[in-house]
């Protein structure tokens, strides 16, 4: 008798995990190809990575990486997005999805105009927001569509600045948080990574793909194509007086970039709230983050290889207890300071969306808005390992020093224009 009730057991778990495996294989439609693929994660699919991690990506093939992404539900409780792979793991056989004939006739137009004032994009002077209720209408995006998979939308976290150095490279991101300044880390403007780039040089806003412009994406009826990205001067540089470049732990790693003009919002710029200090995150294990950005840069370490991507990417990865996170460091000889956070590190293994500098973001569902809680520091040298978090400056930790570097030119501006005739 007890032969059989555990034969029972064993058929009835061998049928559960049959069960949940073809749940997670879902399957999927791959443009241009007659065979059904399977939804994977990211990481699994060697196909989607080739195409994805290729240093140009034309509008056609971004079509193609947004068309191949598979929908999950929140609920489902996934860190890493599923994307459409070939089921016997070949690669795809044409990664391009066409414009339709209409559409490409309007992208055609679209990108002549472009062209003709590309001239304009390098010295475009914008005007300061006016009507603006920056505590209202900070971290809030135009459209109320729910977004999926790694890449991000045209107009999605329209608050992200990517930092432009001198010798041309771009490395690091930033965070608009109002109309003239960029939440950033302070190892992104000062040090042997920055020096090594010959300094920064501007700050570009409105970005999606580095490599295209205009920006289009053909959606369901419709092309939508994005601003031309907003190439901006800075006035100056504010580092936290107490960071020390040369310090293995990176404490105070966070600065504010001063834009030399204020910018305009729009679909594709506006600012992301910071943390308020009335109403403190109480944080759990587990609690979701996003990141995004360009790909993953460290500048402090000069042996990293840099892995970039020319499209924006997103990433949620889950908030890890200081507890937990200083007993994983302790043995890299690394000690988490009392205004660090730490995030991720369990299952993107090669998913790195969040550059050096960028927002650690929380979605704050009592106000529909995105809060700035992070800024991503540091990690370890492989992107993404297994098990090992990233370490994030607490930006509500600094928010007296922050308001007092935004008010001071605030005040000086109020007091020149008193001074005036």
């Amino acid at each position: 008798m007890l032969g059989w009730v555990l034969r029972l057991w064993l058929l009835f778990g061998c049928f559960n995990r049959f069960l949940a495996l073809a749940e997670i294989l879902q399957e999927c439609d791959i443009p241009n190809e007659t065979k059904r693929g399977v939804c994977l994660e990211v990481s699994r699919c060697k196909a989607y990575l080739q195409v994805r991690n290729a240093t140009n990506l034309p509008a056609e093939k971004v079509n193609f990486l947004k068309k191949v992404q598979c929908e999950v539900s929140e609920a489902e409780g996934s860190y890493e997005s599923l994307v459409c792979c070939p089921a016997n793991g070949q690669d795809y056989l044409f990664p391009v999805l066409q414009f339709s004939k209409f559409e490409y006739r309007r992208f055609l137009d679209v990108t002549a105009r472009f062209k003709r004032k590309k001239l304009k994009r390098r010295i475009q002077t914008v005007e300061p927001s006016s009507g603006f209720n920056l505590l209202n209408e900070c971290g809030k995006q135009v459209t109320n569509r729910i977004y999926g998979g790694e890449i991000a939308e045209l107009d999605e976290f329209p608050w992200l600045a990517l930092l432009v150095y001198n010798s041309n490279e771009y490395g690091c991101s930033g965070a608009l948080i109002d109309d003239r300044h960029i939440l950033t880390a302070a190892h992104c403007v000062q040090g042997e990574g920055v020096r090594d780039r010959q300094g920064l040089k501007h700050v570009r806003l409105g970005e999606f793909n580095v490599k295209t412009e205009p920006d289009c994406i053909e959606e369901p009826n419709y092309l939508s194509c994005a601003d031309a990205a907003l190439d901006i001067a800075y006035e100056k540089i504010h580092v936290h007086p107490e960071y020390k470049e040369f310090s293995n732990y990176k404490y105070n790693d966070i600065a504010i970039i001063r834009l030399k003009h204020p910018v305009s919002f729009t679909h594709f710029v506006m600012p992301i709230c910071l943390p308020n200090k009335s109403e403190p995150l109480t944080l759990a294990e587990g609690q979701m983050f996003s990141v995004s950005g360009w790909g993953r840069t460290d500048l402090f370490n000069k042996y990293f290889i840099n892995i970039h991507s020319p499209i924006k990417l997103k990433l949620r990865i889950p908030y890890v207890s200081n507890e937990n996170c200083t007993k994983i460091l302790e043995g890299f000889g690394v000690r988490l300071g009392s205004k660090q956070i730490c995030a991720g590190g369990e299952f993107a293994k090669d998913t790195c969306a969040g550059d050096s500098g960028g927002p650690l973001m929380y979605f704050d569902r009592q106000h529909s808005r995105w809060v700035a809680y992070g800024v991503v520091s540091y990690g370890f040298t492989q992107c993404g390992m297994a098990g090992k978090p990233a370490v994030y400056t607490n930006v509500a930790e600094y928010a007296d020093w922050i308001d007092s570097v935004v008010q001071q030119r605030k005040k000086k501006s109020q007091q020149t224009q008193a001074e005036m005739p």
